[in-house]
């Protein structure tokens, strides 16, 4: 069981004391000057924070909506990105209307971190080889996760066909502030990626997974791998690197205590996340209020047993209600406040579900399904055992895997980057429809090309870096 060795309190005031003293100098420089002063700069607060109180890449996906206001909410204002994302309007010049975004400038700051620590520890007092070694292969493993998810948001699906004719990120390695950061294509970007969590930098990781939840190791390391080879649909490498994280730590969390405790507590240390990175909220990342879109609660098995047994005090609600009159029929809204949700990190569960996937498009159905059977069994009473079933195509075998995994990973960037994916597979593409009939306001749709699955660079980056062009 991992153990959070920080409270967050004590987290919160080390993230700060972490900013006060890398006290970054022109051209990049640093105060720091040991290793173990270097080091603190891994042991910062792990969340990210979006600047805003909904999750628009669920909005995106039609799988939340936001509660209290509800539609009206999004829809009253047709000049706002909540609005462009909701209605799928794209004729919204969203560039325009972002003009600061707090994920891209978080996720580059936890960057210029890991490259502070990379090009600084090597020459650092103190400290052994090996654990300089472990600690440059760290930041780097996550300056690869962090690269990962930005360009999942702000650029193209990748396909091998046009990756080099598409525009990515820039890959920043350096803490050269004066240097203009190049916009790389997207294979070139994903080439970088997949440079810094290489097998010559995993052999360098803590040979396990770690106990601090700020913290890394090579079940992390392996799994990195194993997702950005997956979303570049190089199917039989991801199926190997998830085999490899799932060797070290393939312990899933298990709901079914919640039959008799009739509540369901998940912690920043659980035991199935490698890494974690939560999304900042006023509830520091849990499902409280949370409303899920009629498409996803149809994804809710009955015998699930959190929404089954839980309930929650004093109004001893059920976990998923019924929300505000404000949202579609057939929306739920979570009750629940104590499950903290692993968003932007890695968890042994996207192992599991990635393994299912790359079986089942190698033709080996029944034994993919029995690896989501293993996540349903700590999730569903009784479930029914998909694997046992027979006859089935590759197209239904994978619509059982996108209906449980679409429940399984809400609130996670998961969905948005597997809806991406697969929308650039003629077989899996799908147009997403908001049914809004019920509230009389008719449906809205998005295409599986439209630039909605693009968020625009922020106007702040983009005035002072001219290669920023939009990849849309």
């Amino acid at each position: 069981m991992k153990k959070i060795l920080l409270t967050l309190a004590s987290a919160a005031m080390l993230l700060t004391s972490c900013d006060d003293k890398l006290d970054i100098k022109p051209y990049g420089s640093s105060t720091l000057s040991t290793v173990d002063e270097l080091e603190t700069l891994l042991n910062g607060l792990p969340y990210l924070w979006s600047g805003s109180d909904y999750f628009d890449l669920e909005v995106i996906c039609n799988n939340t909506y936001r509660p209290w206001n509800g539609v009206a909410d999004y829809i009253g204002n047709d000049n706002s990105l909540r609005y462009a994302y909701f209605t799928y309007d794209e004729s919204i010049d969203r560039a325009d209307l972002t003009d600061d975004d707090y994920r891209y400038n978080n996720l580059y700051q936890k960057i210029n971190y890991m490259n502070t620590v990379i090009s600084k520890v090597p020459g650092a007092d103190g400290g052994t080889a090996q654990k300089k070694d472990q600690i440059v292969a760290e930041a780097r493993v996550r300056r690869a996760w962090y690269h990962f998810l930005l360009v999942g948001m702000y650029a193209r699906q990748y396909d091998e066909a046009e990756a080099d004719k598409l525009g990515g990120i820039p890959y920043v390695d350096n803490t050269n502030s004066a240097e203009e950061k190049t916009k790389l294509s997207l294979k070139k970007t994903y080439e970088r990626i997949l440079e810094d969590c290489a097998d010559n930098v995993l052999e360098k990781l803590v040979p396990t997974g770690v106990d601090n939840v700020c913290r890394c190791g090579l079940d992390f390391g392996y799994g990195v791998r194993a997702r950005v080879l997956f979303q570049m649909k190089r199917y039989d490498e991801a199926l190997r690197y998830a085999d490899l994280a799932l060797k070290i730590n393939g312990r899933l969390e298990n709901r079914s205590a919640v039959k008799t405790t009739g509540n369901w507590i998940l912690d920043y240390d659980c035991p199935s996340n490698y890494y974690l990175i939560y999304s900042d909220n006023s509830n520091l990342g849990d499902l409280y209020g949370y409303v899920i879109s009629p498409e996803v609660a149809a994804c809710i098995d009955p015998d699930d047993y959190v929404f089954k047994y839980y309930v929650a005090e004093p109004y001893m609600d059920p976990a998923w209600g019924t929300p505000y009159p404000t949202v579609p029929e057939g929306c739920l809204q979570s009750n629940i406040g104590d499950a903290r949700c692993n968003v932007w990190g890695l968890r042994s569960e996207s192992m599991y579900y990635i393994k299912a996937e790359c079986l089942i498009r190698s033709g080996q159905i029944s034994e993919g399904l029995a690896q989501i059977d293993k996540v349903r069994a700590s999730r569903i009473e009784d479930p029914e055992i998909y694997a046992d079933k027979t006859g089935l195509t590759e197209a239904e075998a994978m619509k059982l895997l996108q209906d449980s995994k679409r429940f399984e990973f809400i609130k996670t960037f998961e969905n948005f980057f597997d809806r991406k994916r697969w929308n650039s597979e003629e077989a899996y593409k799908a147009t997403i429809v908001r049914d809004l009939t019920s509230l009389g306001l008719g449906t809205y749709s998005l295409s599986p090309d439209s630039p909605i699955w693009v968020f625009p660079f922020p106007m702040n980056a983009v005035k002072h870096n001219k290669s920023l062009t939009q990849n849309y």
